[in-house]
């Protein structure tokens, strides 16, 4: 054990306390077949901040949360230039107990160790843990807009499990009156004073653990579109009514046609050099869009199907390539319709923008923090999106962008989003300790290269 990874009196090990985090947060949304569901703005999540910010106060960390519940753990100081190391706590429904969390654990644990040094410092640290980044109410990154003022309005009436955002905010004690003002949580000064922002997270992912590295410098950061197509046809007798087109206008067999034709032009897209990736996600199986089109529930054996939809997720860093190809998409969609006499109506549900690149300066800093643990590293892009993604595009009153990066620990198997979601206790320690002494060089420096 190497000596920063021990405090004075302190009987836990860094790989200990790493652990015991994670037991603990296992606890706080565990569900029955020993998934998590932390839901944004449920009671799970707040439990699951609540517990990180009473470990931070332990150690001496200042806490306060902002006026849509985004918690800033800040080390002693009162530097007027901050840096910023974040996350979140939230899961997908059924999901993992790392997915966010080794990203707040691990910059926990980074601040426990730099707590001695923090006088020293031309810029302070906070964590923030975000609220709600995951693709829930229709939205992601919900806490993390609203801090930065880009939250829109209309994601308060979405809905989860028959609540909007609106009131799951308001159930947990914080406002929405920010995101109904389109008025930022943190302050224009607080904002301006942001140095730079890094982010650990899993990896999601295969590569780390198939080329034998210990972490990954993320070098882009995936965008979204996502889209609900509803298609409307015609209810039929299905052993009265003869096959084909002539006679059926069957909203099944079209959205089979409309998935294979979209499958085959994304590997054209893919095979020109284009990155992306593009997923069909739900298909007649979501408990909100069917109280929006009950008919979907007529449907059965004996019928050729009347209504259906389906969700459909473009990912990629590119937003220029991303608006194009979701266009050749759009007119795919309508065309095969058309081509079975059934209606196309097409919702975007989520736009989130990508990053082509991210902060070379920062970069540098992981490289060196990294080669200095003696450990290997690989520099790869994001398929995923985080709320790193959305930090990097905030314009300042200055013009200037925040200083982003991003820093991958290996995954089981590149299993997330599922129960089976795991990372070795002795990759968080090295991805810990790669984050804090990053975070020491931006902070003794007081700026980004």
């Amino acid at each position: 054990m190497q000596p920063q990874d021990r405090l004075p009196g302190d009987t836990y090990s860094l790989d200990a306390r790493i652990q015991r985090h994670f037991a603990k947060l296992t606890t706080l949304g565990v569900q029955p077949d020993g998934s998590i569901s932390r839901i944004a703005y449920s009671d799970a999540e707040s439990s699951a901040i609540a517990y990180i910010r009473a470990e931070g106060e332990a150690f001496g960390l200042s806490s306060r949360y902002d006026a849509v519940g985004n918690l800033v753990l800040s080390l002693p100081g009162n530097q007027p230039r901050r840096l910023l190391v974040g996350s979140h706590l939230d899961s997908v429904p059924r999901g993992g107990n790392y997915d966010g969390s080794a990203g707040i654990v691990a910059g926990l644990e980074a601040l426990r160790d730099l707590t001695p040094e923090a006088e020293d410092f031309e810029a302070g640290i906070d964590l923030v843990v975000w609220r709600g980044e995951e693709y829930t109410f229709d939205a992601v990154y919900k806490g993390s807009a609203a801090a930065f003022g880009v939250a829109e309005t209309h994601i308060l009436f979405n809905t989860y499990e028959h609540q909007t955002l609106r009131d799951a905010i308001r159930s947990q004690g914080f406002s929405p009156d920010c995101i109904d003002d389109n008025r930022p949580t943190f302050s224009p000064q607080t904002i301006a004073s942001i140095v730079g922002y890094y982010e650990l997270h899993i990896e999601q992912g295969v590569r780390l653990e198939r080329e034998r590295k210990d972490l990954g410098i993320v070098t882009s950061i995936a965008g979204d579109r996502r889209y609900l197509i509803v298609l409307h046809g015609r209810f039929d007798h299905s052993g009265a009514t003869p096959m084909g087109r002539a006679f059926r206008n069957d909203v099944n067999l079209t959205m089979a046609h409309i998935q294979t034709r979209a499958d085959r032009l994304a590997e054209e897209r893919r095979a020109q050099g284009h990155e992306f990736v593009q997923t069909v996600g739900v298909v007649n199986a979501d408990p909100e869009v069917d109280r929006k089109y009950p008919d979907v529930h007529a449907n059965s054996v004996t019928k050729v199907s009347g209504l259906g939809y389906f969700t459909l997720d473009i990912m990629g860093p590119d937003d220029d390539f991303l608006d194009t190809y979701s266009g050749e998409v759009h007119r795919l969609i309508w065309q095969t319709a058309k081509e079975f006499g059934v209606t196309a109506n097409i919702e975007q549900t989520d736009r989130a923008g990508g990053v082509k690149a991210l902060d070379a300066g920062l970069q540098q800093h992981l490289r060196q923090a990294i080669d200095s643990l003696g450990c290997s590293y690989l520099e790869l892009p994001s398929g995923a999106g985080h709320d790193a993604a959305l930090v990097a595009q905030v314009t300042r009153s200055d013009g200037s962008r925040i200083p982003v990066s991003m820093l991958f620990v290996p995954c089981r198997n590149g299993v997330s989003h599922s129960k089976e979601e795991y990372v070795a206790p002795e990759q968080m320690v090295k991805g810990t300790q790669a984050l804090r002494d990053a975070m020491r060089t931006v902070a003794l420096e007081g700026q980004t290269p």
